[in-house]
């Protein structure tokens, strides 16, 4: 006798383990890639910044205070004296220039830090006589054979500004900011990057002093950022390439790696079925068939000790309940055959049978010899 013991359909969608597990996997792989890649993006361009910054304090502070922009470069300081006197008695010319030599001996200064940092554009600039407003002395395009005027500023040239950068530069090295400006020994201080049509750039500010110490003008300098551009597209790039190509060697390890944990469990599902309609042989044959460690066994190898156990039960049970049917079957057939036997016994057409069976024999019977 064949029972369908086939368990009832859930009404959800099936979802095989091995896609869980695979999508489970790949979810963690995903976020884990997006937070280290967020990580070491920011780690990078904070580095950038950090040399942008470095680079920039040191070539500020060795044109203004050191006259030293590099261990193996010394360039002349900028000559507070001559500035000063520059700023006193230099006239603008019909250029907008000026033929005092105080003038250009200033410039080749400047030029001397562009030659030794190529990312550095120094200018030179005093107060204004209106509130935020600073006027331009010196530039080092002025050295160039036809600089652009309208990227350099020509000598005395005012300008306002709205912001304290530049105002601070009289007193203390600061570098331009967000929110205003910072010093250099502030660990927290982070240069802001801003743009314009020549480029982006980082901006720092230090007084010019006179031999008695006392500040005449101040040095800007605006260091060029094309180099955190370039490193955060240097990152983007290498990224995107070793993110993409590690990710397709993650999936394809989660795939597989899927495919081995969840087989044995897919073949005990397998064999549960089988044993379920019936078919013990198959089903224990697809159990043989799972190949499970004997040497390092685990929670599958422990299941299906303990499922091949209880298909063995099953099993048994099963087939006292079969001998027990067959029993009972006989029992049962007997007990119907008596029954029908005496319903036909005490039927009244057998009564009637029996009787008229009695008349004939007595009927029959031979007479006595006196008759």
């Amino acid at each position: 006798m064949k029972t369908n013991t086939t368990p009832s359909k859930s009404g959800g969608r099936f979802v095989s383990l091995q896609t869980k597990l695979i999508v489970a996997f790949t979810l963690i792989f995903t976020v884990v890639f997006a937070s280290t890649y967020y990580w070491f993006y920011n780690f990078a361009q904070r580095e950038a910044m950090d040399q942008i910054k470095e680079g920039l304090y040191d070539t500020i502070v060795g044109s203004t205070e050191t006259g030293i922009l590099d261990e193996n470069d010394q360039v002349q300081i900028i000559n507070g004296d001559e500035m000063e006197g520059l700023i006193r008695e230099g006239q603008v010319g019909e250029d907008g220039l000026t033929d005092d030599p105080r003038y250009w001996s200033q410039v080749q200064v400047l030029c001397e830090i562009r030659r030794v940092e190529p990312r550095a554009s120094p200018y030179t600039y005093i107060m204004g006589e209106k509130p935020n407003e600073i006027i331009f002395i010196t530039t080092w395009g002025a050295c160039l054979p036809n600089p652009d005027w309208d990227q350099f500023v020509k000598f005395r040239t005012s300008y306002d500004i709205n912001t304290g950068p530049n105002i601070a530069g009289f007193d203390q090295v600061v570098f331009q900011t967000d929110t205003g400006w910072c010093t250099y020994q502030d660990e927290n201080c982070t240069p802001e990057i801003y743009g314009d049509k020549f480029g982006s750039w980082v901006s720092a500010y230090a007084p010019i002093k006179n031999s008695k110490g006392e500040v005449v003008a101040a040095l800007g300098i605006d260091f060029t950022s094309t180099y955190v551009n370039e490193v955060r597209q240097q990152i983007l790039r290498n990224i995107y390439i070793a993110f993409s190509i590690t990710y397709v060697i993650l999936l394809a390890m989660v795939y597989f790696a899927a495919q081995i944990f969840t087989r044995p469990i897919v073949g005990l599902t397998r064999a549960a079925g089988r044993i379920g309609d019936g078919e013990y042989e198959v089903g224990l044959k697809d159990l043989e068939e799972l190949k499970l460690s004997k040497s390092y066994p685990d929670e599958i190898e422990i299941m299906e000790r303990v499922f091949r156990g209880m298909i063995d039960k099953v099993y048994k049970r099963e087939q006292t309940l079969r001998k027990q049917v067959e029993e009972l079957k006989i029992a049962i057939d007997e007990s119907k055959r008596r029954k029908q036997v005496e319903d036909i016994v005490e039927s009244e057409f057998f009564q009637s049978l029996k009787e008229k069976a009695l008349q004939m024999r007595s009927q029959h019977k031979p007479q006595d010899k006196d008759s």
